[in-house]
């Protein structure tokens, strides 16, 4: 969301995604609203390989298994 919110529009985010090798038309988008951040555009301007770069946790590495719960 905070890449979203520097982008301020969709004109930033159809940039990255021509710099990235996409073509035909995109889709005008709110990037500025956290319901757009599981639009398709997003995925493809935001890959999991560019968080990677930025050393962030990727939880889906983890396996933590079953959590049992405790009655009182």
């Amino acid at each position: 969301m905070k890449k979203m919110k520097e982008w301020k529009s969709w004109k930033p985010l159809h940039k990255v995604l021509r710099r990235r090798g996409y073509k035909g038309t995109f889709e005008k988008i709110s990037v500025t609203t956290w319901t757009n951040s599981a639009n398709p555009l997003i995925s493809m301007t935001l890959p999991n390989k560019w968080f990677d770069e930025l050393g962030l946790i990727n939880l889906e590495k983890y396996n933590v298994g079953i959590l049992h719960h405790c009655r009182p």
